[in-house]
């Protein structure tokens, strides 16, 4: 390994190429963030090289020593690995790191020319900043005539960007960059109340041409770290980004894999066309950041989780995943080849979860929505797994019933209100009760259920009616409204097949935009009085009918809400009002009732009970043997 601090012209002298590797993350520097902050830099350097040189032009001393003395603005480091070549082919090093830098320095230097040329700058200037962004013309063609060169994806944008006339700044983040650095560069040309270059020759805009170009070749600064071991390619690259822009751990494991790939003979273009190209579309799909709070991560990060914890058979820390990958892709021996194609095979697999490819059944998709819409992330390793299975190992009938059976689990224990604390455990131990046997793992993970694992037992009928027909399930000590959406719309989306197979139309209902509305009102005290005997009777009865109001017998849902009288109205004026607000068949058998009352919201609790039993089967359930 060499280390040396380099000027921009001691890099990138001569005819040589830096080309960004296919597994590299793509360009992401910014204007707020890295653009405007280089830009500040830079034209400072240039500012104190002026105050510099004025000063040294004043005592008689010669330039070169006004520059000795100058400080120079350091951009940090960059990490570059040798690329075989021909004895007849250009120079070429592969970017390890720094990446994001030497790109952004091109557009800069583009950007600057692009000023120098529209100020009427001298030509041995813009000669001087050409030489640092292309290589000699009448050697070089094609992709060699670039100093700098990104990821091939990136490649025909980048190319337009860096032509010899600038476009316009919409056509891409490369553009819009050489766009910006134009605007600053010939904004600190034309500024009257910076400083000149007493040294230099023509008029005020060529003396600050003059410190400009100065500054660019011999006051921007790069430490090149110009290694020979992939290895320790891999563990450099890791510590310099420990503290600079954040990469995902999806980022710092792809430049592992490919770093390791490559050094046993493997084509990385090949490699990335076949397995990794994916993560890199336009749509930006598996960069997006879903979950919420401080498990809010990108998709890829979410699938690289649920990868490895499916290849552990354990819960992983998800703060430290690519730690936790390292040490697994160490102790396991498993090839860095092997790894990307595993990886591949869940990536196929978690796009067919969210239907963007074919390969999971319409009902298994639902159990991935519903386990999804619960937040319950911990179960898809289990999903994913499945479906990564042969269908001579995991016949198509068992693997949706392994499906059915852990939606069945997690809503049956969200609906009693049950623990999910060590959720991570529990689907660990399914998962690797699954990955033990010999034949039949849908099977084993219906057993594993039922047996509880970690202790968190799969609810049975008699739960759930006991819950429904008492507890609270609104407000305080109730579950979330979207929790109630998705256990009430379900009772309503299996009445209305019941009523399609008797020949009444089933209307497409949107559930997650209804409303969740008490039958008796939370303010039932003006037109719900109790009626009682005494004043003791009369404390025990508002007593009971406040313990019923939040119980989920006493909850509907309606497409908008009630006007508030009518909210409030008693039971004979409201019942109407339901109809009129609803086509659902949850308020139609809702209002076949006479009165509403205390004993009538027990027992549309223990009829919903009944109801979502009959959606998700529980535990003792024939259709699981």
């Amino acid at each position: 390994m060499r280390a040396d601090t380099n000027t921009l012209q001691d890099v990138l002298h001569g005819d040589r190429r830096f080309v960004v590797p296919v597994y590299q993350r793509p360009y992401v520097w910014s204007l707020e963030r890295q653009w405007e902050p280089l830009w500040t830099d830079v034209e400072a350097t240039a500012v104190r090289l002026a105050e510099t040189r004025q000063a040294a032009y004043r005592a008689g001393k010669p330039v070169s020593t006004a520059d000795d003395e100058a400080a120079p603005h350091f951009l940090g480091a960059i990490v570059v690995e040798p690329y075989p070549t021909g004895p007849l082919d250009i120079k070429t090093r592969l970017v390890v790191d720094g990446q994001q830098r030497l790109i952004t320095l091109q557009l800069l230097l583009m950007g600057a020319l692009d000023a120098l040329r529209s100020a009427g700058a001298a030509k041995l200037q813009l000669a001087q900043l050409r030489k640092l962004t292309r290589n000699d013309e009448e050697i070089w063609e094609g992709d060699d005539l670039y100093k700098v060169w990104p990821r091939q994806t990136e490649s025909e944008r980048y190319r337009r960007a860096v032509a010899k006339e600038p476009l316009p700044r919409g056509d891409s983040a490369f553009a819009a960059a050489r766009d910006f650095f134009f605007t600053q560069a010939i904004g600190f040309l034309e500024d009257e109340r910076v400083l000149q270059d007493p040294y230099a020759k023509g008029d005020s805009v060529q003396r600050r041409a003059s410190l400009l170009v100065s500054t660019l070749l011999a006051l921007v600064k790069l430490v090149m770290i110009d290694l020979e071991d992939v290895d320790d390619a891999q563990v450099i690259f890791e510590a310099l980004n420990a503290r600079n822009t954040p990469l995902s751990a999806t980022d710092l494991v792809k430049n592992l894999l490919f770093m390791r790939a490559q050094t046993r003979g493997h084509d990385p273009q090949q490699l990335y066309n076949d397995v990794w190209a994916r993560f890199d579309k336009a749509d930006d799909w598996w960069r997006r950041s879903i979950g919420a709070g401080h498990a809010r991560r990108a998709r890829q990060d979410w699938l690289m989780g649920d990868w490895l914890i499916a290849q552990r058979g354990r819960v992983i820390n998800v703060g430290r995943l690519y730690g936790e990958f390292r040490s697994w892709l160490h102790s396991s021996g498993t090839e860095a080849f092997d790894a990307l194609h595993g990886l591949d095979r869940y990536a196929d697999a978690y796009e067919r979860l969210h239907g963007r490819k074919e390969g999971a059944t319409d009902r298994e998709r639902l159990s991935f929505q519903r386990i999804d819409r619960l937040n319950v992330a911990v179960a898809t390793p289990v999903l994913l797994w499945l479906l990564t299975r042969s269908n001579e190992e995991l016949p198509a009938g068992e693997r949706e019933m392994a499906f059915k059976a852990i939606e069945s689990f997690v809503i049956r224990r969200m609906a009693i209100k049950a623990q999910t604390r060590a959720y991570g455990q529990a689907f660990a131990e399914v998962l690797r009760a699954a990955q033990e046997v010999d034949a039949h793992p849908g099977l084993a993970i219906v057993a594993a259920l039922r047996q509880g694992p970690h202790g968190y037992p799969w609810p049975t009928d008699e739960q759930l009616v006991g819950q429904f027909r008492s507890s609270a399930y609104y407000g305080h000590g109730g579950i979330a409204q979207y929790r109630l959406r998705l256990l009430l719309g379900a009772v309503d989306a299996r009445l209305q097949r019941e009523d399609y197979h008797k020949g009444e139309p089933v209307k497409a209902i949107e559930y997650d935009a209804l409303q969740i509305e008490h039958v008796l009102p939370s303010s039932w005290q003006e037109h719900w009085p109790v009626e009682a005997s005494d004043q003791s009777e009369e404390i025990i009865l508002k007593r009971e009918r406040s313990e019923h109001v939040h119980c989920i017998g006493n909850l509907t849902l309606v497409s908008k809400s009630l006007n508030p009288a009518m909210s409030n109205a008693p039971w004979e004026e409201k019942c109407p009002e339901l109809k009129k607000h609803s086509h659902l068949r949850l308020n139609a058998r809702l209002c076949q009732e006479a009165d509403w009352n205390e004993q009538a919201i027990r027992t549309r609790g223990e009829w919903l009970a009944g109801e979502v039993s009959r959606i998700w089967a529980g535990p003792d359930c024939d259709k699981w043997d």
